[in-house]
Order: C-alpha cells, then sequence, then structure tokens
C-alpha cells in the first residue's frame, strides 16, 4: 500500500495543505460561514464540527485518517491571500477494489472561478500516478448543478442515481448522482 507523503501540493492559484491542527479555528469559521449551503452534501461535517472544540477533534481526525491511510483531506488556501477557503478530501477508501470517493467544497466568495476544478485536476492526477487507485468516483446531491459540472470537466461520466439514499445535516433525505472514472478511461483523456 502506497503512503501519500503529508506535504503540501499546488496548483496555479491554490496550495492544497493536508489538514492540520493549527488551522482548526480557521476549519470552524470557513465550514460555519458555508453552513447553509453544505447542509446536504457534508451532513457528517456539519455534525463533527458543530463547536470550535469538537472542530479541533474533527481536524485531528483528518490527520489520524491521512496517518492510517484512510483518507487524505486537503485544505485549499488562496496562493494569493493565504485564506484558507475550501476542503477536499480522498475518502472511503477501499485499497482491495483500489476506489476512493471524492468529496469537495468551496467558500462561497470563491465559486464560479475554477478553482474547485483546478484542485479536481491534480487531485484525480494524485490518485492515477501516484496512488494506485483504478476508479474515482463522486456523489453529488442532483441540484448541485455547479459540482456536476466540475466532474464533467474533469472526465468524470455519470454512473447512476441514487433516490432518497442521503440523510443530510437536517434528517432530510436527498437524491444524488454518481459520477466516476476509470484510470484508462483517465489515460486516454490525458494523452
Amino acid at each position: 500500500m502506497t503512503k501519500l507523503p503529508k506535504k503540501i501540493i499546488e496548483t496555479e492559484r491554490l496550495l492544497l495543505q493536508p489538514y492540520h491542527i493549527n488551522l482548526y479555528k480557521e476549519v470552524y469559521v470557513l465550514i460555519q460561514k458555508n453552513k447553509a449551503r453544505l447542509t446536504h452534501s457534508f451532513p457528517n461535517m456539519l455534525k463533527a464540527t458543530q463547536t470550535l472544540e469538537s472542530t479541533k477533534e474533527y481536524v485531528q481526525q483528518k490527520s489520524f485518517d491521512w496517518n492510517n491511510n484512510k483518507a487524505f483531506a486537503y485544505l485549499l488556501i488562496d496562493k494569493n491571500t493565504q485564506a484558507l477557503i475550501g476542503h477536499f478530501n480522498v475518502k472511503d477508501i477501499d485499497w482491495k477494489k483500489k476506489e476512493a470517493e471524492l468529496a469537495y467544497f468551496i467558500d462561497i466568495d470563491y465559486e464560479k472561478k475554477g478553482l474547485i476544478t483546478e484542485a479536481m485536476q491534480l487531485i484525480l492526477q494524485l490518485c492515477f500516478t501516484y496512488l494506485p487507485f483504478e476508479h474515482i468516483f463522486a456523489r453529488i446531491v442532483i441540484d448541485n448543478l455547479s459540482s456536476q459540472k466540475v466532474v464533467e470537466k474533469s472526465g468524470l461520466k455519470y454512473e447512476g442515481a441514487f433516490y432518497n439514499a442521503y440523510i443530510t445535516y437536517d434528517n432530510m433525505t436527498v437524491d444524488t448522482y454518481r459520477y466516476g472514472i476509470s484510470k484508462a478511461d483517465y489515460i486516454k483523456m490525458k494523452a
């Protein structure tokens, strides 16, 4: 099993930094600011970050998960301002199937600037060239058209719909689409 180095990686406009305990206050502020937008897509994150103290534990858990090859969570930082502006997670890793799920969000003030697409392209490259994954997927709430555009631009294809299968932070059920890409399709796309 490949151990992913815990280091900052970068795109043209972003730094992707592994979660670090020193940033738990900034994580709390980011999540609280975007809470209404995250209610349907990030119920576990919202439950785990209700207070500053619980957010500190959440950030520690992200480090633990990384160190134990369970998930690789990055904080998205704007290179120009050094502001924490988002989250990107390679999670639900199945090392036997060589598969993982992607989950991400960006601060409302940074939407529609192509930053998540920029991060997505780097994460896919990491997953398919450094890590041994054969398939990557994302589950997206069906009314999140922006996120659907991100995955489609990045080469992920529609794989199916799941109705009433996802419980939200406010205990509602929502419908999701699943998009995915195989390593073979990723390599073809990059050729």
